[in-house]
């Protein structure tokens, strides 16, 4: 036991007399062999773990970003050795979380973004899981994953940290009353990062478990509360609402409420039906104002899509982009075999407004084709439905100025120039 202490008190005292610039392959060779001296004896851990000189190295190099780029190697083993001396040591645990854990969180989502922050979480998931005295909070935990997930989608990054992964199905697969309570104390911006990675994760069908039912009942519960702030004015409401968070939770609603396998968490949910039906009624009226009621106006013109348009390319990023679409497909995915929802979808009087969205355009793609499937849910077995569906009049085909330029009712395909 003598042993292992003073080898790694040698090996650490040799590491620390040496210049990075100078001696680099030296200290990298050192870092190997107290990397894998780390994991044969816990007083080799608890040896580093006291060490004020490896703490000094530790600052200047495992928790210098600029250490990420310029001394690559190094770096990586030198956070290697810190994940292997607090691997199931309750001690290291807790002495390394009390005097680096401020700066293993923030760094872990620190740039440049690669294997560094993957160590870093490694490091945090150890002692977090260990649940010794709460050393890191879900609160934490929570926030440094969310924080470095919006920084890997803001970044374009492709890298995908495995323990980024491990960390955040630990609340939304197990966890979710905590995952809520935390949910609700993150800042606007990290919240829609959140629900960005729930989103994607019932997007990729993830093997790894299902997302908890209080949870997805919670998002039920934060868009009937937010989703009025979709018309309304997004500066007001900067500090408090943000449209992109509920056009977030309703594409989760419709992941949700599409699947098989959460084909149940919101068939009894009747309000959250109402409410998606009256905010699409909402939206398409708003849609015939002058002004477009203070969305983006339908795109349906050919023009409007081509690399000649004055209309702004990255429309695509819009909240109002897709909105309409999401919201008559959540309608066509509540109607399902939903006999409640029917008669609500009555009462409601969305039949219209469903009818309204059978048409092109270039903001809600595939909107055609949810309306019309969310109109045949809602007439099987309904003969209301279907009553009012017969007591509509044709008067001939509604305008259209995709097909007009395309010269489709021509039955064939010309582009023709109507300014002529």
């Amino acid at each position: 036991m003598e042993h292992a202490h003073s080898e790694t008190s040698e090996l650490i005292q040799r590491l620390v007399s040496l210049s990075l610039t100078e001696n680099g392959e030296e200290i990298e060779g050192i870092l190997k062999n107290l990397r894998l001296l780390l994991t044969q004896s816990q007083e080799s851990q608890e040896t580093l773990a006291r060490s004020a000189e490896f703490s000094s190295f530790l600052d200047a190099v495992s928790f210098n970003p600029l250490m990420r780029t310029e001394h690559r190697v190094a770096h990586n083993l030198s956070l290697q050795v810190l994940a292997n001396s607090v691997v199931n040591n309750e001690v290291t645990q807790r002495l390394t979380w009390n005097l680096h854990g401020s700066k293993i969180a923030e760094q872990a989502y620190a740039s440049p973004l690669g294997t560094p922050n993957n160590i870093l979480l490694m490091i945090m998931y150890n002692i977090f899981l260990s649940g010794r005295g709460s050393l890191v909070t879900d609160q934490v935990a929570l926030q440094t994953c969310v924080r470095l997930w919006r920084a890997l989608i803001e970044a374009r990054c492709p890298y995908s940290p495995e323990y980024l992964h491990f960390f955040l199905e630990h609340f939304i697969v197990q966890n979710g009353r905590a995952c809520v309570a935390c949910y609700q104390k993150l800042d606007t911006e990290d919240r829609i990062a959140f629900l960005d990675y729930v989103a994607h994760y019932l997007y990729k069908n993830s093997p790894n478990g299902e997302v908890t039912l209080f949870l997805l009942q919670h998002f039920a519960k934060e868009f009937r509360l937010k989703s009025d702030c979709i018309l309304r004015e997004t500066l007001k409401l900067k500090h408090e609402l943000h449209p992109r968070e509920v056009h977030t939770l309703l594409r989760i609603i419709a992941s949700v409420s599409g699947s098989e396998k959460y084909a149940n968490v919101y068939a009894t949910d009747h309000s959250l039906f109402i409410n998606v039906s009256s905010l699409l009624r909402c939206v398409v009226a708003a849609g015939k104002e002058p002004d477009g009621g203070g969305l983006d106006k339908p795109m349906t013109k050919l023009e409007e899509v081509a690399l000649t348009s004055g209309i702004d390319a990255g429309y695509e990023k819009n909240v109002s982009y897709e909105l309409k679409t999401l919201l008559v497909r959540c309608s066509a995915n509540l109607l399902y075999e939903n006999k409640e929802n029917r008669g609500y979808c009555l009462d409601t009087q969305l039949l219209p407004a469903l009818l309204e969205c059978t048409t092109m355009d270039a903001r809600n793609p595939l909107m055609r084709e949810w309306s019309i499937l969310a109109i045949r849910n809602a007439c099987i077995n309904c003969p209301e439905a279907q009553q009012v569906i017969a007591g509509l009049t044709m008067q001939g085909s509604a305008p259209n100025d995709t097909l007009s330029e395309l010269n489709l009712d021509m039955g064939a395909l010309r582009i023709s120039d109507r300014r002529q």
